[in-house]
């Protein structure tokens, strides 16, 4: 049996309705890690490969310092098929200046090795996963980990007891950190992707177990679209440009919504839900903000408005071209270190 045949029973999460707000999101570069020491909190039935001595939690201390031969952990399914989420912690050396967390999950995407998979770990990630972290950000305790866009790759990862499994790889491989609190993925910027792909809502996983689904406002594309009035901190930004220079975007942040949180998003603003183009934004606090853009700034753009054609050129020849348009429209900023690294237009039809 291979090892994606274990997950096919059915999940059952616990979900809590929170009120709270989310705070905005922030590189990280530390943490020191002591992998959680209780067992997954959801259990489904499934077939899974039998393993000689299952490895579930583990005390291993990894420092916020990683040093050469240093290992960090990181989390594969294992077991006899009758708890999706049981898992077991695997050993990966990490590079002396890799950001703890970051390493972690970049280990975690290649999957187990063959030795491992002998031995009975078993996961959805592997050769076509590799790579696919895009970004980790702490702030707070609040951990979002964005992966690109690879659910073909990912097959039956989005059944009930695989979307168990793939869920409780991720979070044990989060809360081995002790920093993190709570845990979000995200998929090309967007938990709703994410989780939309697992038969989900979007969700922030805690330590304690318990998974709570976001507020409407929290469900908004990207990094969100709450910081307040003062600068944009690191992150994927939607929003409105009035003016660009050669030093500077004048950038006006607002709330891009996508299914199934457009939906209710359109519904709270009073308009048609579920809106008509699969997607909402909200836009009911106008502050412009001045951001300076980085050296060899690329855009992604719209030669002519329409996604397929969507091609990289130079943030000079944008400047151009963009004069000439009868119609620019609206966009996504990523902020690395206080500046804009690339810009993305947003296809609306």
């Amino acid at each position: 049996m291979s090892p994606l045949d274990r997950w096919l029973g059915p999940l059952v999460v616990t979900v809590m309705l929170s009120t709270a707000c989310g705070s905005d999101t922030t590189t990280t570069t530390s943490g020191s890690t002591a992998p959680p020491t209780t067992a997954a909190t959801s259990t489904t039935s499934g077939d899974r490969p039998t393993t000689a001595t299952p490895t579930t939690t583990s005390s291993t201390t990894v420092p916020t310092t990683v040093a050469p031969g240093q290992t960090m952990l990181v989390y594969f399914g294992e077991g006899d098929g009758t708890d999706c989420t049981q898992v077991g912690a695997h050993e990966r050396t990490v590079a002396t200046d890799a950001d703890p967390i970051r390493a972690a999950f970049d280990e975690l995407v290649h999957g187990p090795t063959a030795e491992e998979q002998l031995a009975g770990a078993g996961s959805f990630f592997g050769e076509g996963t590799v790579g696919m972290v895009r970004s980790t950000w702490l702030d707070d305790g609040s951990l979002v980990v964005d992966l690109e866009d690879r659910r073909t790759d990912l097959a039956n990862a989005s059944t009930s007891c695989g979307s168990a499994a793939f869920l409780s790889e991720l979070t044990q491989t989060a809360f081995q950190f002790p920093e993190v609190e709570t845990v979000q993925f995200t998929m090309g910027g967007s938990c709703n992707r994410f989780m939309n792909f697992l038969q989900g809502e979007c969700t922030n996983f805690h330590r304690d177990g318990t998974s709570v689904s976001l507020p409407t406002i929290e469900r908004a594309g990207g990094s969100g679209c709450t910081p307040g009035s003062g600068p944009l901190p690191d992150g994927r930004w939607f929003g409105l440009v009035n003016a660009a220079s050669e030093a500077q975007v004048s950038f006006d942040l607002a709330c891009w919504f996508s299914i199934p949180a457009a939906v209710d998003a359109a519904a709270e603003d009073g308009e048609e839900s579920p809106p008509p183009n699969d997607y909402h934004i909200r836009n009911d606090a106008e502050v412009w903000r001045n951001i300076d853009v980085s050296p060899g700034l690329v855009v992604s753009w719209l030669p002519v408005g329409n996604p397929a054609s969507q091609e990289d050129i130079p943030y000079a020849d944008w400047l151009v071209v963009r004069q000439d348009r009868d119609y620019n429209p609206n966009l996504w900023l990523t902020i690395e270190d206080g500046v804009i690294a690339a810009i993305e237009e947003q296809y609306q039809p």
